[in-house]
């Protein structure tokens, strides 16, 4: 073994290693069991209409975990650059107020309060959206973080809505929403 594969191997291990921690912390800070759900590396990772993720749940693939953590804040961790642990690589914003991630029936991505009140929101349904009838988030093992729907009809496709890169990709109805 060369210096240099012995040092990705140890970078490696540390990048897990930080991941143990990141979940770790984030079952301390709410004091419940967190639910991890992981797809094996090379599938995505999805959160379907009225699915939700708790303080401290997961959702993940390969390098790529999206963390609804204790502290409010929904976080997507991509491993860094030359095996660097995991970094952030989007945030909702919400520290201090978030408590639950929701994918809505209508296809909205919402960060409520404790109170259910709307804290952020990815404005990917309502009634404009109702012909996109099947929506998902995903998180893909090279970090890409998407809503994608299927068009109510024939036609075998999906449409990106919202990246966590780009935003708001395809709008449904009105922007002052």
């Amino acid at each position: 073994m060369t210096t240099r594969t012995n040092r990705r191997a140890t970078t490696r291990a540390a990048a897990i290693a930080a991941s143990a921690v990141l979940a770790t912390t984030g079952l301390l800070a709410t004091g419940d069991m967190a639910a991890a759900r992981t797809t094996d590396g090379n599938a995505a990772a999805t959160l379907s209409s009225g699915e939700s993720l708790s303080p401290g749940d997961r959702l993940g693939t390969g390098d790529a975990h999206l963390v609804m953590q204790g502290d409010g804040d929904l976080v997507l961790y991509t491993a860094g650059g030359d095996g660097a642990g995991p970094q952030p690589r989007w945030r909702s914003g919400t520290t201090g107020e978030g408590n639950r991630a929701v994918m809505r029936a209508d296809g909205n991505l919402v960060v409520t309060a404790k109170d259910g009140g709307v804290l952020w929101e990815s404005r990917t349904g309502g009634a404009d959206c109702l012909h996109l009838p099947v929506t998902r988030l995903t998180v893909r093992p090279d970090g890409d973080m998407s809503i994608l729907t299927m068009p109510n009809s024939e036609a075998p496709y999906v449409i990106r809505l919202w990246s966590a890169g780009l935003g708001l990709q395809f709008p449904c109805g009105s922007a002052a929403r």
